[in-house]
């Protein structure tokens, strides 16, 4: 398979580093742990001007219903473009390119393990995970967020997902053709998410993390538990978890604005650390399973 080898050593044969250092931190915009908490801050937000008359829901890209649930599905469309992502790594098997980016001399000392680990990363390499997961997570808040017109978020998604791409390969951690089919891929599996919630007899909250927490499934299958693949069938366990046996226990006690906007800071946080702390292995079972939880828990009180 033709991955762009040849165009990615010319490329790195005069690579300035200013670039490597722009691209060092661009890449982090495609992490897992910066996708999912972006997605479930947009969830939270977007759930809470629904319940305040400021948003409709039959706006955002998906057939509206008669109650429509909260807008915390978008969770479960990420986590499961993740899955597939994992699992699909697993399939192909193929590696990451052999060459290095050299580390830059403006690099400060304290920060140098910081970003030799962002250039040498272990693990296989197609498609491009970073690619994958921006352009469904950029992509579904394009669909949902209504800030400016259509036109515009597409554009400012496109952006994203196109410098979170090159930047791998700018930093030799892909091959071209690796964030080419990340994107394609990424693409694919979103169109295709929007199209079946359009047409699912179920609620989009149920069927999107159903289906999340099969995608993870085969992923743990194909994988053997790797690749983050137990952290993603755990995110999509505890979010489906508690949707199926609180919502309707939950929705009662709805909070205030001041008492949502001040748990929704503090669980954000707990959020980003817990998710930067996460790893493929069974002992994120229960961090990741909480925080699946948590998404929808806050998302249904506040709906």
């Amino acid at each position: 398979m033709y991955r762009g080898g040849d165009l990615l050593e010319t490329l790195h044969g005069s690579m300035p580093e200013w670039l490597l250092l722009l691209a060092a931190l661009v890449t982090r915009l495609g992490d897992v742990w910066v996708v999912i908490s972006i997605t479930i801050a947009a969830s939270w937000l977007l759930t809470w001007r629904r319940s305040t008359g400021e948003a409709s829901p039959s706006q955002h890209g998906v057939t509206n219903t008669s109650e429509p649930p909260p807008a915390v599905w978008m969770v479960g469309v990420v986590v499961g473009g993740l899955a597939v992502m994992t699992a699909l790594k697993y399939s192909f098997a193929l590696p990451r390119p052999e060459l290095v980016a050299a580390t830059p001399s403006a690099v400060p000392p304290a920060l140098e393990s910081t970003y030799v680990a962002t250039v040498t990363l272990g693990g296989y390499g197609f498609p491009s995970g970073h690619a994958l997961g921006a352009t469904v997570a950029y992509g579904l808040l394009a669909l949902t967020v209504r800030t400016g017109t259509r036109r515009v978020r597409f554009a400012v998604a496109g952006v994203i997902v196109l410098a979170v791409s090159l930047s791998r390969v700018v930093l030799a951690v892909h091959y071209p053709g690796d964030i080419v089919a990340g994107i394609a891929v990424g693409g694919i599996y979103l169109i295709a998410m929007v199209w079946f919630l359009g047409r699912s007899p179920f609620d989009r909250v149920t069927t999107v993390f159903t289906l999340a927490l099969g995608f993870a499934l085969v992923s743990i299958a194909i994988s053997g538990a790797a690749g983050r693949s137990v952290t993603y069938a755990a995110l999509a366990a505890g979010g489906l978890a508690v949707w199926a046996f609180g919502h309707r226990r939950l929705r009662p006690f709805s909070l205030s604005r001041l008492t949502y906007h001040t748990g929704s800071a503090t669980v954000s946080i707990g959020l980003l650390v817990g998710l930067a702390a996460l790893d493929g292995s069974v002992a994120a079972v229960g961090p990741a399973a909480a925080i699946g939880a948590l998404a929808v828990a806050l998302a249904i009180i506040v709906s």
